[in-house]
């Protein structure tokens, strides 16, 4: 089939398509587990398919190169867009969608038959479990790391997160940091902060919630935990939520268990069913740099204080 054949604008249309496709919303938190997972997975099977309708239609003498190169090309572009639209860059999206491209650039998808054609089946089978299972040895490597909730340089630490106009980086010094997205000029977000699903439900024998914020601003700013055991957006009154004010410098932040286990309402909270918790701005909102916070983790009672030097 040559570059002229009718197969070829449709199949250009189907590659066009399909880089569009990842530019569209995620039906579920772009910071979910499972959307990473599931994109991962999605990468190599819609670059699979789309390096197999191009090596289709090509000539010969078109290298397999050269389809691979511009597929990968192209899925750099879409992720290099992506943060302008509302959504993240993730670079293993691209490793994803490379390596899918690979299966079948070099070779049609059909006939399948042969040593070499059930040897790249099986590579790409392998290549759309591998997300998968990247994303559930994150989801063991922090449920065994239990009682700690966030622990800076562990290899799950950069997934999981909910983030309301911030963006999260890693100090050399081992902290957190929290960038606002936002200009001094521009209009700040309401409540600035990050929230983080809870891989160990069950909290009764964690003890006091414990972490420490470095706040660089000259005026104080108050800063609130919120933990919730009940699904969505629980009220106020319906979930567990603290405020405090922080000063110039590092601010240590220890609550006991006695008291992030009872909703701002009175209600006794599922201690067995925490859902998830969060750290955020409640004033100085706009504006606002940056600021550190170190590990977070349950301890005893019998434990010091939490560090964030």
């Amino acid at each position: 089939m040559s570059l002229g054949g009718r197969r070829w604008p449709v199949a250009a249309a189907v590659v066009a398509g399909g880089l569009f496709a990842l530019l569209l919303p995620l039906p579920v938190g772009e910071q979910s587990r499972v959307a990473h997972a599931l994109a991962g997975s999605c990468h190599v099977i819609l670059f699979a398919v789309l390096a197999g309708v191009l090596r289709a239609v090509a000539p010969a003498r078109i290298s397999g190169w050269l389809i691979w190169l511009g597929l990968a090309v192209g899925a750099g572009a879409i992720e290099c867009i992506q943060p302008f639209i509302g959504r993240s860059a993730e670079w293993a999206d691209w490793f994803y969608g490379v390596a899918g491209a690979a299966c079948f650039s070099f070779r049609r998808p059909w006939p399948a038959g042969g040593s070499c054609g059930r040897w790249v089946m099986v590579m790409l089978g392998l290549l759309i479990l591998f997300p998968l299972g990247w994303e559930f040895s994150m989801w063991r490597g922090e449920d065994r790391a239990f009682p700690v909730l966030a622990q800076p340089g562990t290899f799950w630490a950069g997934r999981g997160w909910t983030l309301h106009g911030v963006k999260l980086s890693v100090t050399a010094e081992g902290n957190f940091r929290v960038t606002s997205k936002t200009t001094k000029n521009q209009e700040g977000f309401a409540y600035p902060g990050l929230f983080r699903g809870a891989v160990v439900s069950d909290w009764s024998e964690g003890g006091a919630f414990q972490t420490a914020i470095y706040w660089p601003g000259t005026e104080s700013a108050v800063f609130a935990v919120r933990i919730d055991d009940l699904p969505g957006n629980p009220p106020y009154a319906e979930r567990f939520q603290r405020e405090f004010a922080v000063t110039q410098g590092w601010n240590h932040v220890k609550i006991p268990a006695a008291q992030w286990g009872t909703a701002s309402g009175g209600r006794a909270m599922n201690v067995e069913a925490i859902r998830q918790w969060g750290l955020f701005l409640v004033s100085a909102t706009e504006g606002f740099d940056y600021f550190l916070f170190a590990p977070v983790r349950l301890v005893a009672p019998a434990s010091g204080a939490a560090g964030g030097d």
